[in-house]
């Protein structure tokens, strides 16, 4: 056993969780690193990937075990035995190593627990909204949440309410602080040709009697909420 597997391997000794949680857990402790497919997820943690990476792994291995054990009752033990999750698990544990982004972390890990969770996202609708996180930038992940779920995302940010005032050209640059309004522009375009919000850039320069929050209501689509609810990690 390496030493990294090792390290993992302790981290996750005496926590209490139910059988279905043990069978992911197992998958990343050293006693499977046999399998040709946690083999390859040891040689990730061992062989390849550099420090910086490995310690992200080490976090989301940490943080997938914490909401696994907090939903232990919601995890589906026949669905995550199957391929398709097999899948997920290893292109989520991929994409956290190789993105150092948090919104891009943090999709992943809500992808993986909603995957193990059973949601009713199809195989396919999975691999598709998989495949966008990997895509997307984390700048389009960050407008879209803060669109999809902007109390929760203010509180996150720690961003007061109240500073969200004025029209789109006026509280963007506050919720997503340091990006020039051209780039936000830019990415809000993109969003809506992918079809997650259904309004496109010229909201930036489009007057309204309506001013702050009141604006994002309804403007995100049926497709971008079930996009960003697929990569968060849901409630207890």
């Amino acid at each position: 056993m390496s030493d990294e597997n090792k390290e993992l391997s302790l981290k996750n000794e005496g926590k209490n969780i139910s059988s279905p949680v043990e069978h992911i857990l197992n998958i990343l402790k050293a006693g499977l690193s046999t399998t040709p497919f946690c083999g390859g997820i040891a040689s990730l943690l061992s062989d390849y990937i550099p420090s910086t990476k490995q310690k992200r792994i080490e976090t989301f291995t940490e943080l997938v075990a914490s909401d696994l054990e907090k939903l232990q009752k919601k995890v589906d033990e026949k669905l995550i035995q199957t391929d398709d999750f097999a899948f997920i698990f290893e292109k989520c544990f991929r994409g956290a190593a190789e993105n150092y982004q948090k919104e891009k972390f943090d999709s992943f890990r809500g992808i993986l627990i909603n995957s193990a969770v059973g949601s009713n996202v199809k195989e396919e609708e999975k691999e598709y909204y998989l495949n966008l996180v990997n895509t997307l930038s984390a700048l389009h992940i960050k407008i879209l949440k803060f669109m999809a779920m902007p109390t929760e995302y203010l509180e996150n940010e720690g961003i007061p309410q109240e500073n969200i005032r004025g029209g789109f050209s006026d509280f963007f640059p506050i919720a997503i602080h340091g990006v020039n309004i051209e780039v936000m522009k830019s990415a809000f375009g993109d969003l809506h040709q992918y079809g997650f919000i259904n309004t496109d850039k010229s909201i930036f320069t489009t007057m309204s009697s309506d001013k702050g929050l009141v604006l994002l209501g309804g403007r995100v689509s049926v497709l971008g909420m079930q996009f960003i609810k697929f990569c968060t990690v849901p409630n207890e």
